[in-house]
């Protein structure tokens, strides 16, 4: 069982993370907003990453198109051949400042928490995520710019009774540093 007010926290916690991962270049924070589900565009790739306890797994996706403007947004001053490499990259590296973000709160209620690596996958793959048992799951869209939006999918399963309540600190986010996983 995992309280109401757990579900509201991890729901908080990850649209925090979703708009310092997707920050717009101004300072401002992205624009997420929660939808029924996630409906990636056709073509679409995920970049899908886990937290894990003895009690609970916990899993995102990051919903990304493959167009022009993703490329010209996420991914500036990528070369031709190398776009969609660099599009993959960027992804998976946002992927990780997310998850991580995540985890390091999860660490203030949780002991032991681990973070895997990032998987591409296609997004096809998306609705079988929230088919699997889970306990929990949502779906925002991240306002990136006027023509590009990331679709975004938290999932949690956990094995023991979860309550905890987490709200934002008036500490600003610390980026920038290194991290050894």
């Amino acid at each position: 069982m995992i309280s109401a007010s757990a579900c509201e926290s991890l729901d908080r916690m990850f649209v925090h993370s979703l708009q310092n991962t997707f920050s717009i270049p101004q300072g401002e924070s992205a624009a997420v907003t929660q939808v029924a589900q996630s409906l990636p565009d056709a073509g679409a790739q995920m970049v899908v990453l886990m937290i894990a306890s003895h009690t609970f797994r916990l899993v995102m996706a990051l919903h990304f198109p493959q167009s022009g403007d993703a490329l010209r947004i996420l991914a500036p001053g990528s070369h031709a051949g190398d776009a969609h490499q660099a599009l993959r990259d960027q992804m998976s590296e946002r992927g990780n400042m997310c998850c991580g973000m995540v985890n390091r709160e999860m660490g203030r209620f949780f002991a032991h928490t681990g973070m895997s690596t990032p998987h591409i996958i296609d997004s096809r793959s998306g609705p079988f995520m929230t088919a699997l048992p889970h306990a929990h799951a949502t779906h925002w869209r991240v306002a990136v710019d006027a023509r590009l939006h990331i679709d975004a999918s938290l999932c949690m399963h956990n094995r023991a009774p979860m309550d905890f309540e987490w709200h934002a600190d008036a500490r600003q986010e610390v980026t920038g540093e290194l991290e050894f996983f």
